[in-house]
């Protein structure tokens, strides 16, 4: 990736809290939209937590990458206050260079973008909030107050405020703009030329992604040790984690003899695993509030991929995926609950099929994402 200099009236600026943009699905969704559809470069300036991320310097389109911040990690007791320093940066780095266009992800990139766009009106931006950071904290209800006022300005200024799900919401802005967790139909038609059915009569379960505690991590690792303790062979767990740091705790997990460790895919040989597979598993912690108002990237690929979801109670946005009959439930702290409905979908392949008859009766209600967001990059960017 060349690092020339930028001219910030033609590139699109675009930062996010992220130091691995190519592993977060939706945002590099949007990098690809932007240089393949709309023909424009990418400036990216994130936020390095570790060493080894790479600020997407492998990614087409990104003709510069920046580290606005360095460190923190993801979940240390610092990180908090990291944030605000991002916001800092964010502010400081914007007001002087003033790009024309600049793509935030999350309030805490939007916010000080926005203050900065109050000083150099010349600057128009998109506000997309991939997780609404007020319910990603426990804050007391006065801090939360405010903070929500200011998300408000934020997005009745924005070229578009960009949501997955209007349920995170409890007010209404003329910018808000619905666009579900859906993959591009180019990604979905190269899965599907290059995936391989499985080859076994074993139940097949699929698990991608982000797996940790709060993600169903402890959940899957007991229910997976019962079967290797019933000597079960007939059910599997396919595993591909998303991240280059595993974790002692999963590490433990990829250790059973009853998993099969995928490693880290691209996304488009994650989807054609969909097809490889039974079922897709997706754990939410519900005792986490943001996590009741989870809309991941899964589902939006188990649907268009046509394969059934496992999911747990408690999560108000699978209403529609439960009542159209796509998704089965457990409880989140049962691992026997999951034993027992592996071992039923496993022994009576109708209720698969059943679950998929039902997603084809849904799926064309899910537009692409790359067809979702051309109104809003028509504004932004201009057609093309």
């Amino acid at each position: 990736m060349s690092q020339k200099k930028i001219d910030y009236h033609k590139t699109v600026v675009l930062i996010a809290p992220h130091g691995e943009p190519g592993k977060r699905v939706r945002l590099a969704k949007t990098i690809r939209i932007i240089k393949n559809q709309y023909h424009r470069d990418i400036a990216y300036w994130g936020w390095k937590r570790t060493p080894d991320e790479t600020l997407g310097a492998h990614l087409g389109g990104i003709i510069k990458s920046s580290a606005l911040l360095k460190g923190g990690g993801f979940q240390s007791a610092l990180t908090r206050f990291y944030y605000l320093a991002w916001m800092l940066r964010v502010f400081l780095v914007v007001l002087w260079h003033a790009p024309q266009r600049v793509y935030c992800l999350g309030l805490e990139t939007a916010l000080p973008v926005w203050v900065a766009s109050r000083l150099r009106r010349r600057i128009c931006y998109v506000f997309d909030d991939a997780d609404r950071l007020v319910l990603l904290w426990n804050l007391p209800k006065p801090i939360e107050k405010m903070i929500t006022a200011l998300e408000q300005k934020v997005s009745r200024d924005a070229v578009t405020h960009i949501v997955p799900t209007l349920a995170r919401y409890d007010y209404r802005t003329s910018k808000l703009y619905e666009i579900a967790n859906i993959p591009e139909q180019n990604q979905v038609e190269e899965a599907k030329n290059i995936a391989k059915p499985k080859q076994d009569s074993r139940l097949h379960v699929y698990i991608n992604g982000w797996l940790n505690k709060s993600r169903g991590l402890d959940l899957i690792d007991r229910a997976a040790t019962m079967l290797e303790q019933e000597n079960c062979k007939d059910i599997v767990f396919n595993v591909a984690i998303n991240t280059g740091r595993t974790t002692d705790d999963q590490l433990r997990f990829l250790e059973h003899s009853n998993v099969n460790n995928l490693g880290y895919l691209t996304h488009v040989n994650s989807l054609a695993q969909y097809l490889a597979n039974d079922v897709v598993v997706t754990f939410y912690d519900p005792a986490i509030r943001i996590n009741r108002f989870a809309l991941p990237n899964k589902w939006g690929d188990a649907i268009v991929m046509g394969t059934p979801i496992i999911l747990n109670e408690g999560i108000e946005t699978a209403a529609p995926l439960i009542t159209a009959g796509v998704a089965f439930t457990v409880p989140f702290d049962s691992p026997d609950a999951l034993v027992v409905l592996l071992r039923d979908l496993q022994r009576d392949g109708n209720r698969l099929s059943a679950a998929k008859t039902a997603i084809t009766n849904i799926k064309n209600n899910y537009k692409p994402f790359d067809e979702s967001i051309v109104p809003v990059m028509n504004t932004f960017l201009g057609n093309h």
